[in-house]
């Protein structure tokens, strides 16, 4: 089975990738690791036939990564908007990201800047190196899904052995 031939864009195949992987995971909802590791090769190896400025130098086996970085956050939705990553409680209030905030701040991902709070939406988000925030939008969050395109999970929670 080919995962990606439906997708003309890297941002398409991202998109397909962080759903499949859902799906697939050996650790997730019974996934089974043969489907997993193939579907992990295509897009590892896909070309889109439209490629956008910084596209070309794309490595799946980061961008995997970079999901697996927010395991171990409690009560936390990861949301991959256009080419942001926001985190926020799950209730949709401050209380799971405010508890662990220092965890967030430590968490420093390659090619994002620091983590920073947005107040007005109450997550906090990492936004691309070279990002410059010229004012701050108006959009809610639902309307910055519906614009820019995402993708929502729940990281593998982790135990934590208290003293």
């Amino acid at each position: 089975m080919n995962y990606f031939k439906e997708c003309l864009t890297l941002d398409e195949a991202k998109n397909l990738f962080r759903t499949l992987c859902f799906k697939l995971h050996p650790d997730k909802n019974n996934g089974n690791s043969q489907d997993f590791i193939i579907m992990y090769d295509q897009f590892e190896n896909f070309k889109p036939s439209t490629v956008r400025e910084g596209d070309e130098n794309f490595q799946a086996s980061e961008f995997y990564n970079i999901v697996k970085t927010f395991e171990g956050l409690q009560n936390v939705l990861v949301t991959f908007v256009g080419s942001f990553i926001w985190l926020e409680d799950e209730q949709g209030h401050e209380g799971s990201t405010k508890d662990q905030r220092e965890k967030i701040k430590a968490i420093i991902l390659e090619g994002y800047n620091k983590p920073r709070f947005a107040s007005k939406r109450v997550k906090w988000y990492y936004s691309p190196i070279g990002y410059k925030q010229s004012f701050g939008s108006n959009k809610s969050f639902s309307e910055l899904k519906t614009t820019w395109g995402s993708q929502t999970y729940k990281p593998k929670e982790r135990a934590e052995l208290r003293a």
